[in-house]
């Protein structure tokens, strides 16, 4: 029976040690960035020897493979969703941006660190590219409901990039400046109904 509790305890204090490590090493890399962010520096936040963190992680960038993974995977399989949701050239309905933005506002909410990281933190790491795919797929959604619309003929396509990039920067300048829910919710709908349906909409 002592032996069980041994192994339970020894298994409450790995995760204990996991968890302390984790929260430095996502405050360090939201600080200073991949590149700037040190091993050193993490161990003394979390209060543990530097060489422990090599029992739970191979390197840094494995760490910070551990903090950022999670969300880029959300957001790939999030993206190839929309991308799938509608036929090719169609305009998604005002549903799919709802959607959109919903799920940015959960991820505000729950994960926000992490997401700026991902987008601002990441340079010198496989992720560092997360922030153009993000404009490059909202740039897609703009130019199919657009297009159609736009009086002007032979739109160049760095326009709906122009918009695009606009458009997310001011997402993320939410997620940056984040208060509370109901603040990210009211600022997100401002900026959506600003840009997709002009100023007299709000």
């Amino acid at each position: 029976m002592s032996s069980i509790k041994e192994y339970k305890l020894v298994q409450v204090q790995k995760e204990e040690i996991s968890r302390k490590i984790y929260e430095a090493a996502r405050d360090e890399f939201y600080d200073k960035g991949f590149k700037g962010a040190t091993l050193r520096n993490i161990a003394s936040v979390a209060g543990i020897p530097v060489g422990l963190i090599y029992t739970y992680y191979k390197n840094k960038e494995e760490l910070f493979n551990r903090i950022v993974a999670p969300l880029s995977s959300f957001f790939n399989e999030a993206l190839t969703e929309n991308d799938d949701s509608g036929e090719q050239g169609k305009p998604h309905d005002d549903s799919t941006l709802f959607n959109e933005m919903q799920q940015l506002l959960q991820v505000f909410k729950t994960h926000r660190m992490e997401f700026i990281i991902m987008i601002d933190k990441s340079r010198g790491t496989k992720y560092e590219n997360t922030r153009e795919l993000i404009i490059s797929t909202t740039k897609e959604h703009i130019k199919v409901n657009l297009s159609a619309k736009i009086k002007e003929k032979n739109v160049d396509e760095f326009f709906y990039h122009i918009l695009a990039n606009n458009f997310m920067e001011s997402i993320f300048e939410i997620a940056r400046h984040y208060k509370d829910e109901e603040w990210a919710k009211r600022m997100v709908d401002l900026t959506a109904r600003q840009y997709f349906y002009g100023v007299n909409s709000l």
